[in-house]
């Protein structure tokens, strides 16, 4: 178990480092956000340097973002921080700045770029910033003839100037891994809640209870012994219900009509085992049998009211069903008695009604509702479900 939920961890990261994994939509997205952020980086470089300066500045800037981006919310985060690895994640955010601005200081010196104290002298920037209205707004902040204008400020031999958009960038893509670490787990829990779900409906329509096919063979074995004329009636009937339940239920949807009558063969085969007249009262025939319903929904709660209700007393013992359609909702009631003395229930017992409970809620969300009440006398049970 420890293995398989290590083997689960190991994909989840691995998923998220995969370049291949990211769907269209989101490659243009990425693409979109920098490109804007290429376009806002150019503002002030367009109008200090000219165009082929700005322009290698601002490419040279941009790759060093995305390095820096990428780096840290598709590999660094992921694989360390996820993991309670601190201290190895803030050396590699140093290793990543290091050599960001390693690469960043030597394609500036074999570029020629010049500084701008060399394209400008103080009136001429003093001037470009009165002529714009944004530079001129934040004139205090950016110019001051006291001292140069943009100070080269270097460490080890680095220029400092793109540091600020470094760490800044560290921060975004920081937001960023944290908003798609969210959903992605969010999505992950989501599609194993709905694959257990998936599992619970291919085992309930694939089971047959084991109980009521040894019952059913015996009766077909009895009336055979008797030479009873309904004996290849009840074959077809049994074969009718094996084969509904073996390939016509895999089905997403089947029509309402081929429930009904696998709820018709089930109490058909009830009755035989049954001394005497049950009291079961049956009124399924008025639905709209060309309805559409995902199978086995409806034959669990059948089940239930036959085990639990004691009908084997056809005295004290009755159940009552009934079966209709308005429009697009299907409406089932089962009802049956609660004998006085409780019937010892079996491991299995209750397992069948709450999985479909869970399948009405995945497959009927805020489209279903269901109303159980029960007393010392009477188990009732409603069933509203809007099949579109």
């Amino acid at each position: 178990m420890k293995t398989e939920i290590q083997h689960e961890e190991k994909n989840y990261f691995c998923d998220m480092i995969k370049w291949s994994k990211l769907k269209r939509k989101d490659i243009l997205v990425h693409i979109g956000w920098w490109l804007g952020y290429g376009l806002l980086l150019s503002y002030l470089p367009l109008m200090i340097m000219d165009v082929a300066n700005a322009f290698i500045f601002v490419f040279r800037t941009l790759m060093a973002s995305v390095f820096v981006f990428y780096i840290n919310a598709y590999w660094l985060l992921p694989r360390l921080i996820s993991k309670g690895m601190y201290l190895r994640y803030v050396l590699g955010i140093l290793i990543a700045l290091v050599l960001t601005g390693l690469v960043y200081h030597k394609t500036s010196s074999h570029t020629g770029i010049r500084s701008i104290k060399q394209l400008h002298n103080d009136e001429a920037w003093e001037n470009t910033i009165n002529n714009d209205r944004f530079l001129r707004e934040n004139k205090e902040l950016i110019f001051n003839k006291a001292r140069p204008r943009f100070k080269d400020r270097r460490i080890l031999g680095f220029n400092l100037m793109g540091i600020p958009s470094m760490i800044a960038m560290l921060f975004i893509s920081t937001l960023f891994w944290i908003y798609s670490d969210a959903r992605y787990r969010k999505q992950h829990e989501l599609n194993l809640v709905n694959q257990n779900l998936v599992n619970e409906m291919k085992f309930l329509k694939s089971q047959m209870n084991p109980h009521f096919l040894f019952n059913a063979l015996n009766n077909i074995y009895s009336l055979s012994m008797l030479h009873s004329i309904k004996t290849p009636e009840m074959v077809l009937k049994l074969s009718a219900m094996l084969r509904y339940v073996l390939y016509e239920s895999e089905d997403v949807k089947v029509k309402l009509g081929k429930e009904v009558d696998y709820i018709k063969n089930f109490i058909e085969f009830q009755r035989i085992k049954i001394e005497g007249i049950p009291n079961i009262h049956v009124d399924i025939d008025r639905a709209d049998r060309m309805q559409m319903i995902e199978p086995m929904l409806l034959i669990p709660f059948v089940e239930n009211s036959f085990k639990h209700s004691k009908i084997e007393d056809t005295e004290h013992g009755w159940i009552s069903m009934t079966l209709t359609t308005e429009e697009d909702c299907i409406l089932f009631e089962v009802s049956n008695s609660v004998p006085k003395k409780k019937i010892a229930a079996d491991k299995n017992s209750g397992i069948g009604v709450e999985n479909v409970k869970r399948r009405l809620k995945y497959l009927y969300p805020d489209k279903h509702q269901i109303d159980i009440k029960v007393d010392n006398k009477k188990y009732q049970l409603k069933l509203k479900i809007e099949a579109k």
